[in-house]
C-alpha cells in the first residue's frame, strides 16, 4: 500500500515537472518573438525612452497613429495646408491623413494605395534612409484588411506577413539598417508606434507571436504611444 503510494506519488512529481519544463520551453519559445523585435529597434533602453517628444508634423502623425484618436487630431489633419510636392514632408503629412482615415473608418480607401504607390519608388522620401513611415503605414493598412476578414482567413495572412517582416525586414522595405537605427536614435517614437501596430499583427497571427503581442502592448513606452 506504501510502496503503491510512493510510486504513485513519484509519478505525480515526474509528470508535474515535465509539464513544467514543457511551459518553460515554451514561454522561452515565444519570449524570442520579442527579442527580434527589440533588438531590431535599439532594444528597451531605445525604446522605453520618453525624454524625447515628437514636435511639429512629427506630432501630428504619432497622433494619427493612435486606437482612439485624440480630440482635435481630425482638425489637425485637415487644418493642413494641401502638400503635393514629392518629399519627405509630404510623405509625413499625407500618411497623417492615410494612418487616420483606416484607423477611424476601418475601411481601405483608394487613396491608401495611391499614397503606397505614389511614395514607393523613391527611398529619397524617407527620412535619414529609413523606411518606418512607410512600413508603419503599410502594417496598419494590412490590420484593417484583416480586420474585415474572419478569424480562420485573417490567421494565415497575417502569419505570411510577420513572416516577411521577421526575415525581410518590413513589407517592402527593410527596417533592419544601420540607417534606420541612427533614426531611432533621434526618434524614438517612431520605432515604438511601429512596433504598437506590429504588436497587433501579431496578436491576429495568435500561436507563438501571442504572447509577443502581450509583452509588447503591455509595456508603457508603447502602450501610451498607440494608445
Amino acid at each position: 500500500m506504501i510502496r503503491a503510494l510512493i510510486k504513485y506519488t513519484l509519478c505525480f512529481i515526474g509528470v508535474c515537472t515535465l509539464l513544467v519544463a514543457l511551459a518553460l520551453f515554451w514561454f522561452l519559445a515565444q519570449m524570442k518573438e520579442v527579442k527580434w523585435v527589440i533588438d531590431r529597434f535599439g532594444g528597451f533602453e531605445l525604446i522605453d525612452d520618453i525624454s524625447i517628444n515628437p514636435v511639429g508634423m512629427d506630432e501630428i502623425y504619432v497622433r494619427s497613429l493612435r486606437l482612439r484618436p485624440q480630440q482635435g487630431i481630425v482638425y489637425d489633419v485637415r487644418a493642413l495646408e494641401p502638400c503635393v510636392e514629392h518629399n519627405q514632408n509630404c510623405m509625413l503629412q499625407k500618411s497623417a491623413y492615410v494612418n487616420l482615415s483606416l484607423i477611424s473608418t476601418g475601411v481601405v480607401l483608394a487613396e491608401v494605395d495611391e499614397f503606397l504607390d505614389r511614395y514607393r519608388v523613391d527611398v529619397g522620401n524617407f527620412e535619414g534612409g529609413c523606411p518606418v513611415v512607410y512600413e508603419t503605414t503599410a502594417v496598419v493598412k494590412e490590420l484593417t484588411v484583416l480586420s474585415n476578414l474572419t478569424v480562420e482567413e485573417a490567421l494565415p495572412i497575417a502569419q505570411e506577413k510577420l513572416k516577411k517582416i521577421k526575415s525581410d525586414g518590413g513589407l517592402t522595405y527593410s527596417l533592419a539598417t544601420p540607417a534606420c537605427k541612427r533614426l531611432f536614435w533621434r526618434k524614438p517614437y517612431m520605432a515604438r508606434a511601429y512596433i504598437g501596430h506590429l504588436a497587433r499583427l501579431m496578436n491576429i497571427a495568435e500561436g507563438r507571436f501571442q504572447v509577443s503581442s502581450a509583452t509588447l502592448s503591455a509595456r508603457y513606452s508603447i502602450r501610451s504611444t498607440i494608445r
